[in-house]
C-alpha cells in the first residue's frame, strides 16, 4: 500500500503516515493546486465597514494611489478649453497643443480609478457583468463623438474612429495585457466558453461589415440608395444579435461564463481516482507517484487563481453612482482631447486618416487600456477579455449599427461600406483574435504577435491618402 509522509503535497492529515485509500480523492492534487476543499477564489472580502455615500468615500477612491497627484490637470484643462470654445475660438488654436498635452496627463489618473472601480463592483457581481459595465462606460466618450460628428455629417470620422478603436481593443489593448499578464505568470487561463462565444460575435460583426464593401466592389449594386439600403438592413440584424449576446452571457447562460466554476471543474477533471475498486493498485501507485514526483520538478508558473485580492470598500451601489461619476469626467478629457488634437496634429504634419483611425481611438480609449492591463496584470482575464474583447463587439454590434439607424432616423446616409484596406484590416484582426480566444490560455508571445500586427496595420493608415485628396475619388465626409 502506498503511504504518503509528507503533508506538504496538498494531503492534510493527522499522522506522519496516512494510507491512500484513508485520504479523500478530493484532496490529493498537484503542488501547484490547492485541495478542493481550500478556498478556489479569491473570497468576496469585504472591509470592517463599507462606504455607502460619496463624501467619505473620496479619499480612497481619488487620492489612494501615488498617481492621483494628476488630477489637478483635469480643472486646469476642462474648464479653458470650454471657456475658450465659447468665447475666444481664435485663440483656442494656439492653446489646443497644452490643452491635449493636459488632457492627456489628466486623463491616466481617472482611467486607472475607472478599473479600481470596476473592481470593486466585480467583488459584489461576477467577471461577465464587471467586463460589460467597464466596456460599456469606457465606450460612452466614443458614442458621444459619433453622435456629434454624424450631427456635422463627418461620415468618414465616425467611421475610421470607431474602426480604429475596434482593432485598438483587439490587438493594441488586448496585446500590452497578455504581454504584461504573460510576463508575470507565463500562462493564464479564462473560461473557453467566453471565448468561444466572443470569437463567434466578432465573425458576426466582421460579416457585417465586410458584405457592404465586398457588394459594392463586385459592381453589384445599382446606385448608392441600395448601399445605404443593405447597410440598414444589415444594421438591424447587428443590433438584434448583440442583445441575443447579452442575454446570452448575462442571463440565460451565465454560469457558463463563471471562471470560479470552471477551476472548480478543472481541479475536478485533474483528480486522480482511489486507489481500489478493482483496479490494479501496483499500477495507481505507481502512476500517483509519476503524478507526485512530476509536479515537484514542473518549473512552469500556470496561474490557475487570482492574484492581489483587493478588499470591497464601497457598497454596489455606491460602486455603481462612481462608476458613472469618472465615466463623465472620462468623457469631458476625452472631448477635449479629440477637440484639441487635429490642431496638435496639423503642427506636427500627421496623416488625418492615421488621426483618426490610429491617435484619437488609442488616446480615447485611455481608461480601457489601463483598466484591460491592471486585471491582466493582477490575473483576472475573464474581467480583461470582457473589456478589450467585449468593448470591440459592443463597438461592431451596437454602436456602429446604432450610428446607421440614428442616421436613417435623421436623414443622413451613413453606410457600413468601408474602404478596402480598412476591411482587410478588420479580418486579418478578427481571424487572428479569434485563434488566441479559442485556446482558453495567453501568454507574452501571443501579446506581442498582436501588438506586432496593429503596428503593421498602424504604418498602412499612416500612408492611406485622404479621400478627396485625388480628383478621380471624392469622398464625403471630411
Amino acid at each position: 500500500m502506498l503511504k504518503i509522509r509528507s503533508p506538504s503535497v496538498g494531503v492534510s492529515s493527522d499522522s506522519s503516515d496516512v494510507p491512500l485509500t484513508s485520504v479523500p480523492s478530493s484532496s490529493i492534487l498537484p503542488v501547484s493546486a490547492p485541495p478542493l476543499h481550500a478556498k478556489t477564489h479569491p473570497a468576496k472580502k469585504t472591509s470592517n465597514k463599507l462606504h455607502s455615500s460619496f463624501m467619505p468615500s473620496i479619499v480612497s477612491v481619488l487620492f489612494s494611489v501615488k498617481i492621483s497627484v494628476l488630477t489637478i490637470f483635469m480643472p486646469v484643462t476642462v474648464i479653458p478649453y470650454y471657456f475658450l470654445l465659447k468665447f475666444s475660438p481664435e485663440s483656442l488654436d494656439t492653446a489646443s497643443p497644452y490643452l491635449f498635452l493636459g488632457s492627456l496627463l489628466a486623463l491616466v489618473p481617472f482611467a486607472e480609478r475607472l478599473g479600481y472601480i470596476t473592481e470593486q463592483l466585480a467583488l459584489h457581481t461576477n467577471d461577465t457583468y464587471s467586463g460589460l459595465l467597464n466596456a460599456t462606460f469606457g465606450n460612452f466618450s466614443e458614442l458621444i463623438l459619433s453622435l456629434l460628428a454624424m450631427h456635422k455629417r463627418l461620415y468618414r470620422v465616425v467611421q475610421l474612429s470607431l474602426l480604429g478603436s475596434i482593432l485598438s481593443n483587439l490587438l493594441l489593448v488586448l496585446g500590452c495585457s497578455c504581454l504584461l499578464g504573460g510576463y508575470r505568470f507565463r500562462i493564464q487561463r479564462f473560461t473557453t466558453v467566453s471565448g468561444a462565444v466572443s470569437s463567434g460575435m466578432l465573425m458576426v460583426a466582421t460579416a457585417g461589415l465586410v458584405l457592404p464593401c465586398a457588394l459594392k466592389m463586385s459592381g453589384q449594386e445599382d446606385d448608392a440608395l441600395d448601399e445605404i439600403n443593405f447597410s440598414r438592413g444589415t444594421a438591424l440584424v447587428m443590433f438584434f444579435m448583440y442583445w441575443c449576446y447579452l442575454l446570452f452571457s448575462l442571463k440565460t447562460n451565465q454560469f457558463e461564463f463563471d471562471s470560479v466554476a470552471h477551476a472548480a471543474e478543472e481541479r475536478n477533471r485533474s483528480t486522480p481516482k482511489k486507489v481500489g475498486d478493482g483496479h490494479d493498485s501496483d499500477g495507481e501507485e505507481a502512476e500517483m507517484s509519476s503524478l507526485l514526483s512530476s509536479a515537484a520538478r514542473s518549473p512552469v508558473v500556470v496561474a490557475d487563481v487570482d492574484d492581489d485580492d483587493e478588499d470591497a470598500v464601497m457598497t454596489y451601489d455606491l460602486a455603481l453612482k462612481w462608476l458613472f461619476a469618472v465615466t463623465a469626467v472620462v468623457g469631458f478629457l476625452s472631448d477635449v482631447l479629440v477637440g484639441t488634437i487635429e490642431a496638435f496634429t496639423e503642427r506636427n504634419g500627421l496623416n488625418p486618416v492615421f488621426t483618426a483611425a490610429i491617435v484619437i481611438p488609442i488616446f480615447g480609449n485611455a481608461a480601457e487600456h489601463a483598466a484591460s492591463v491592471m486585471f491582466a496584470y493582477r490575473n483576472k482575464m475573464d474581467i480583461c477579455l470582457g473589456i478589450a474583447v467585449g468593448s470591440s463587439i459592443q463597438i461592431a454590434l451596437c454602436v456602429v449599427p446604432a450610428c446607421v439607424l440614428l442616421g436613417w432616423a435623421t436623414d443622413r446616409d451613413f453606410s457600413l461600406f468601408f474602404e478596402g484596406y480598412e476591411t482587410a484590416c478588420l479580418v486579418m484582426t478578427v481571424m487572428t483574435v479569434s485563434f488566441f480566444l479559442i485556446g482558453g490560455t495567453s501568454n507574452w508571445l501571443i501579446g506581442a504577435l498582436f501588438i506586432g500586427l496593429y503596428i503593421i496595420i498602424a504604418f498602412g493608415f499612416w500612408i492611406h491618402e485622404k479621400e478627396g485628396d485625388s480628383p478621380d475619388n471624392p469622398h464625403e465626409g471630411w
